[in-house]
């Protein structure tokens, strides 16, 4: 039932309307959902704040933008996994994502490894070895919604506009290491232990107790502002691979100083 099935009554504060919603609906499909007026309401707005903040770039106030954005994102998501009910064949489409997933985090870290050994036989010093994974920066072309608005959202999400969810900065998953650590096994770097765990928490867990789901996927599930109707088509991957080295010519040391100290009047 909804309580609220239109678009916000004259004089309600957007958030309000999209917040109090109680929505408890059976059956919707997944372009029913994207179609709902409390789902269109908050990413227009999300939208035309970017769009605001684009126009009027002599007045832009981008701190206070992005914790706006933040917050809606936050709403948007609430929304959606709110109107969101799992079937078997959505549990399918998140045992496919977990796959690719893991894939990537594995790719990447196979790909790191290849760097580190060929770069360490150079004799360089001061290595930093990094690499990340992050999901496709173009819209998934098979997501059921393909639209100019669906499109601009996931670009907002990814961080192609902006930063906009801190716990996503460095990807689905990174990797760091030096030039005297050992890199993490395939485990550790996917499911943060040496053992295979399901990282399922919140899910029905006899119809994941199969799917070994890794920590990316709980990270980008229950700590970031994807809802899971823009995770579970998602079926590529950006690899990002970096290293870095130093060398100084002279002392590695740095000055000592205090700036809270008069000390340049002597």
């Amino acid at each position: 039932m909804i309580i609220h099935g239109g678009m916000p009554i004259k004089g309600m504060p957007l958030l309000l309307f999209c917040t109090t919603i109680i929505i408890n609906i059976t059956n919707m499909t997944v372009k029913e959902i994207f179609d709902h007026p409390a789902v269109k309401a908050i990413e227009m707005e999300i939208l035309d704040t970017i769009r605001d903040e684009e126009r009027c770039r002599s007045c832009r106030n981008g701190e206070d933008t992005k914790l706006a954005v933040q917050h809606l994102l936050s709403v948007r998501k609430r929304i959606l996994n709110g109107m969101f009910e799992w079937t078997d064949e959505y549990y399918s489409l998140l045992s496919e994502f977990n796959n690719v997933l893991v894939e990537a985090q594995c790719e990447m870290r196979k790909r790191l490894f290849r760097l580190s050994e060929s770069v360490k036989e150079t004799g360089l010093e001061n290595l930093e070895f990094q690499g990340k994974v992050f999901m496709s920066y173009k819209y998934s072309e098979i997501h059921p919604v393909q639209s100019v608005r669906a499109t601009k959202m996931w670009n907002v999400l990814n961080g192609s506009y902006d930063e906009f969810i801190p716990l996503y900065k460095d990807g689905v998953n990174s990797i760091y290491f030096t030039g005297q650590d050992t890199i993490p096994s395939e485990n550790e770097a996917v499911y943060i232990s040496e053992e295979t765990e399901n990282w399922n928490e919140g899910l029905d867990r006899e119809k994941t107790k199969d799917m070994k789901l890794c920590y990316a996927f709980h990270n980008l599930y229950e700590h970031t502002s994807f809802s899971v109707l823009d995770l579970l088509w998602v079926r590529d991957f950006y690899i990002d691979i970096n290293v870095e080295t130093t060398h100084c010519t002279g002392s590695d040391d740095w000055d000592d100083i205090d700036w809270m100290d008069f000390d340049y009047y002597n």
